[in-house]
C-alpha cells in the first residue's frame, strides 16, 4: 500500500468514527439540556484538538494542510 492510499485508508476509517459520533451525539442531545451542554464542549474540545494539532504540524513540517484545503468546496456539499 503506497502512502496515498494508506491516506485514503485512514480518512475512511476516521469518517466511519465520526459518523458514530455524530449518531450518538444527536442522539444524546435529546435526552436533555445537560446532555446538550456536554455534547457541545465534547465536540469542542475535539475539534480544538483536532486543528491545534493540523497547526502544529504545519509550523513543525512547514507545509500548511489547512492552506491547500478549499474550504468553499467543503461548504458547497
Amino acid at each position: 500500500m503506497n502512502r496515498l492510499e494508506l491516506i485514503e485508508a485512514k480518512l475512511g476509517e476516521a469518517l466511519a468514527l465520526v459518523r458514530e459520533a455524530v449518531e450518538h451525539s444527536v442522539e444524546a442531545m435529546g435526552e436533555n439540556s445537560e446532555s446538550e451542554r456536554r455534547v457541545a464542549l465534547l465536540w469542542e474540545d475535539f475539534l480544538g484538538e483536532f486543528f491545534s494539532y493540523l497547526k502544529q504540524k504545519s509550523k513543525e513540517k512547514k507545509r500548511n494542510l489547512l492552506g491547500i484545503v478549499s474550504f468553499a468546496r467543503i461548504w458547497r456539499r
